[in-house]
């Protein structure tokens, strides 16, 4: 295994933990657009322990017409927004086949010092929905969150209507009047209609659904691709594909085809945070530095609680000279998600390329910490 496969614009390594880790990349984690889930597709099960200890699945909470979930984290400066608007349309609408499910994401495990910070946030906000929580991180990963929070709607069927990053104005007005339409039987708004209103085809989801679960397998691994080219036949609209072959060959270190992908869903959805985010990533590798930061800044400005898009802007913003506003880029993205240890990995490789092999080191032992669960 080396390096470049993942990461194949690093041309050196000089610290033994970045191998370690990078191996255990390879052998347990997958990448995020990978575990990505999309309008129309079949939201995971769970079950769950709620703050008493007792178990909760979802069949046992969800509604009779829509469920929403919603991972928040006490340390999230917009969860208790989140938080209070939830209760707002529990408290209107849970008798009319709404139910609102919050998962708590405080981190990896959960001493007894953070269920107490848990419980005085639901306290202090009055929350009397179900609060459910995520220990091991398992839901979070099983429904690839980027943000906190994130808000995620599903019809009766388990099927994904609404999905949401962070509590942005307008998309919590936009999720609002969905969920009003949706339960009291209204026309959707036509902006909000066209936000929520296409579906892919269900044998495209299918067959990206065999392909996400060929990926989870050493065996079918390399069958994943030939799944997500049957999907993108089926339905040449549904974006999910093309972001999951766009990391597949980039996976391989065929980055003139990984490109190709995340052109393709560009073309059909030009402001894709994730494939923006992907695409300016492959820039940085292929040293178009001003087109990579144009991508970057743009993916910043549509979905500024897409973490991504500021670890990958840090990395070339440090490789560039300007120190003090990496910092503040990987700064906003820990403050967005400080459990994704990709943070920690791209500034190390930003140090390193400094040759800051000290502030590398320490880096790479955050990731590392992370990716054991040792913090």
């Amino acid at each position: 295994m080396t390096i470049k496969k993942y990461f194949p614009f690093r041309q050196k390594t000089v610290l033994i933990i970045f191998v370690v880790t990078i191996a255990l990349l390879q052998s347990s984690i997958s990448t995020p657009a990978l575990k990505t889930l999309g309008l129309g597709t079949d939201a995971p099960k769970f079950s769950l322990q709620d703050l008493s200890g007792k178990k909760q699945d979802f069949s046992s909470l969800k509604g009779d017409k829509q469920t929403i979930l919603l991972f928040w984290a006490s340390w999230s400066r917009q969860s208790g927004k989140a938080l209070r608007q939830m209760e707002k349309l529990h408290a209107k609408y849970k008798d009319q086949g709404l139910s609102v499910i919050g998962i708590n994401v405080e981190r990896q495990s959960i001493d007894d010092k953070a269920l107490e910070d848990i419980k005085d946030t639901i306290n202090r906000l009055k929350i009397s929905f179900p609060i459910l929580i995520d220990r091991g991180l398992v839901s979070f990963h099983d429904y690839g969150v980027i943000a906190v929070p994130t808000t995620v709607i599903l019809d009766k069927d388990r099927k994904i209507v609404f999905e949401m990053s962070g509590f942005p104005l307008v998309g919590t007005r936009d999720m609002i009047h969905f969920v009003a339409a949706t339960i009291e039987g209204k026309k959707i708004q036509a902006e909000v209609a066209e936000r929520t209103g296409y579906h892919p085809d269900k044998k495209a989801v299918r067959y990206w659904n065999m392909g996400i679960k060929a990926l989870k397998s050493k065996r079918s691994f390399k069958s994943a691709e030939k799944w997500f080219k049957k999907a993108v036949a089926a339905d040449p609209n549904f974006i999910l594909p093309y972001l999951s072959l766009g990391s597949f060959y980039e996976g391989q270190n065929d980055l003139k085809r990984a490109k190709e992908q995340f052109q393709q869903a560009l073309t059909r959805q030009p402001d894709n945070v994730k494939a923006l985010s992907n695409m300016g990533l492959l820039l940085i590798e292929e040293g178009s530095i001003d087109a990579a930061k144009k991508m970057l800044e743009k993916a910043i400005k549509i979905n500024e609680s897409y973490t991504p898009s500021y670890y990958y802007l840090g990395y070339l913003t440090g490789k560039e000279g300007d120190m003090r506003k990496a910092a503040e880029l990987f700064v906003s993205a820990e403050e967005i998600n400080p459990m994704d240890y990709r943070i920690n990995l791209y500034r190390g490789m930003m140090f390193e390329e400094r040759n800051d092999l000290e502030q590398a080191t320490i880096s790479y032992k955050n990731a590392l910490k992370q990716i054991l669960n040792l913090q």
